[in-house]
């Protein structure tokens, strides 16, 4: 009964802490987040995306073709609750409260000794876990597919001991690669490792594992067609392939030393791509990322954990049976994703670790309570943990919910709903109005905060132009339209023009050889000055 107990304790900390002011915090929508809920509006409205295809199984969005777990996740939650951040938030939320229940229950069939409570510790850690709070709050797909990762592992460890489980593994294995791209690196390295290390339990009935094999074929078939082509959009962008300012210093090398045989072999671009493989793969398993700077003002974990990660990891592999090696290997492979990838070290393609770390941690703090509970000063020891705990867990709920919030509203977006819903009020009163796009992809912003017709954009808009109202670009994106923070205005200019500039834009314009006439500022929730609407004098 007590164990029931604190098990709905810690679910209770759990959704309270991924629900609470859902909306509001983080203060705004990000630009996928608004792109994620605007495409699901439009599924749910017309049955096809924001360009005008029927139930895709890749969403093209900015060209970086999102994968349709989440986005038709959201489409039930929008059938609720509407076009509003908690629609598009509110499945996030939900897998991330659900992971932290699987958890435990996966922990439990992998340590089954009912005197260590490491499923409850396990799951409580998760529950109140910064990395995976953060990632829990907000529409990002690798929330979702985490969840569907933690139940497919779990059912595989349960088929191992009734074999028609491996169904159901392959089931969830294959939904959560519907949602990120990690789980089609992880998922194949932990079904072979469980394959080759209880190939006795597994080959027991042939009948199950055949069947289960052959559902994930049939059910990655639509994926499978597409993941070679579009579906590879978005790891082109972000692969250290692509990434020309690694090959090129060797290429000019080579050049420099007359292409002779050991030039070629010392700068041969497989070398950069090795090294620079190995330099992002370790950067993900940094101590500093880990408990110091993982998620913006504080680690991915609490400071109070590091003796009890690291122990533990020492614990876990004094353990003589084998899925010790499960886990281990589940949390080398994950930053095998990060280390293909620029931008690193990452929180979120690495978010699959999250629950790993709070399986060592709960190893490492039953294995030290077990070697110092009889000792004299036992009580002034467990004090000071639960003093420790309590302090950190504190610091990082006013950190997040306050600071963090506000220091990073601009990053949110902060301002853009309230520019969207002055230029919707007023955009009848201009022949032309011209939207900076130093924020990046104003026009899905527009969509989603004025609730435009789905239809009425697939056949008439464009990310460029919607009615009377143009988009510009950022200085760094790539497009052909506008970028108001360098164009001449007075090009543009006609009898009724309105123009919506950035802070930044308004700066680098007044020195311009025409005068601006600031009619209007646009405020965010906590950011001041965000736009300004401006006509030319």
């Amino acid at each position: 009964m007590k164990k029931k107990l604190l098990f709905c304790f810690i679910i209770l900390v759990a959704f309270l802490l991924r629900f609470w002011s859902l909306s509001s915090i983080p203060v705004s929508l990000s630009h996928d987040e608004v792109a994620i809920g605007y495409n699901a509006w439009s599924i749910l409205q017309t049955g096809k995306d924001e360009y005008g295809v029927s139930y895709p199984v890749l969403f093209r969005s900015f060209e970086d073709y999102k994968l349709p777990g989440y986005i038709y996740s959201t489409v039930v939650s929008e059938k609720i609750f509407g076009l509003t951040p908690l629609g598009v938030r509110l499945p996030s939320a939900i897998f991330g409260a659900l992971t932290v229940i699987a958890l435990y229950f996966l922990v439990k069939e992998l340590i089954p000794d009912k005197k260590l409570e490491i499923p409850l510790l396990a799951s409580f850690l998760l529950a109140i876990s910064p990395w995976h709070i953060n990632f829990s709050r907000a529409a990002f797909e690798a929330n979702g597919s985490l969840f569907f990762i933690v139940l497919s592992v779990l059912f595989l460890f349960k088929g191992i001991k009734n074999n028609r489980y491996l169904i159901l593994a392959s089931f969830f294995a294959v939904i959560s690669i519907y949602f990120y791209y990690t789980a089609r690196v992880l998922l194949p390295v932990l079904f072979v490792s469980a394959l080759v290390l209880y190939r006795k339990e597994i080959f027991k009935n042939m009948k199950y594992a055949v069947l289960a094999f052959l559902l994930a074929l049939a059910l990655l078939l639509p994926l499978s067609k597409v993941m070679f082509g579009e579906g590879s959009s978005r790891l082109n962008q972000v692969s250290i392939f692509n990434d020309k300012s690694l090959t090129n210093p060797y290429s000019e090398a080579i050049v420099r030393n007359n292409n002779t045989l050991i030039s070629r072999v010392v700068y041969n671009r497989r070398v950069a791509f090795t090294h620079e493989f190995f330099d992002n793969y370790l950067k993900n398993f940094s101590p500093d990322f880990y408990f110091t700077n993982g998620t913006g003002p504080m680690g991915l974990l609490y400071l109070w954990e590091i003796p009890f990660f690291f122990s533990g990891i020492y614990f876990l592999l004094k353990v003589k049976k084998s899925l010790k090696w499960i886990i281990l290997i589940w949390f080398l492979t994950v930053p095998v994703v990060g280390g293909l990838s620029l931008g690193q070290p990452n929180a979120l393609r690495t978010l699959a670790n999250s629950p790993i770390a709070s399986i060592f941690t709960a190893v490492g703090i039953s294995g030290i309570y077990l070697l110092v509970r009889r000792l004299r000063y036992f009580k002034l020891l467990l004090s000071m943990f639960l003093l420790a705990l309590i302090f950190f867990f504190l610091r990082f709920v006013m950190l997040y919910f306050d600071y963090y919030n506000t220091i990073n509203a601009s990053s949110w977006q902060d301002g853009t709903r309230q520019m969207v819903l002055y230029v919707s009020k007023h955009k009848d009163e201009y022949d032309s109005i011209y939207v900076t796009g130093d924020n990046w992809r104003p026009y899905i912003f527009f969509l989603f905060y004025s609730r435009y017709s789905p239809s009425k954009y697939q056949n008439f808009g464009s990310k460029d132009k919607i009615e009377n109202i143009n988009f510009g670009i950022a200085d760094w994106d790539k497009g052909s339209d506008l970028n108001l923070n360098e164009y001449d205005l007075s090009k543009l200019n006609k009898e009724k023009t309105l123009f919506i500039l950035s802070a930044k834009d308004f700066n680098d314009q007044k020195n311009s050889n025409y005068k601006l006439k600031k009619i209007y500022t646009i405020d965010g929730e906590i950011i001041k000055n965000v736009y300004y609407a401006v006509v030319l004098e």
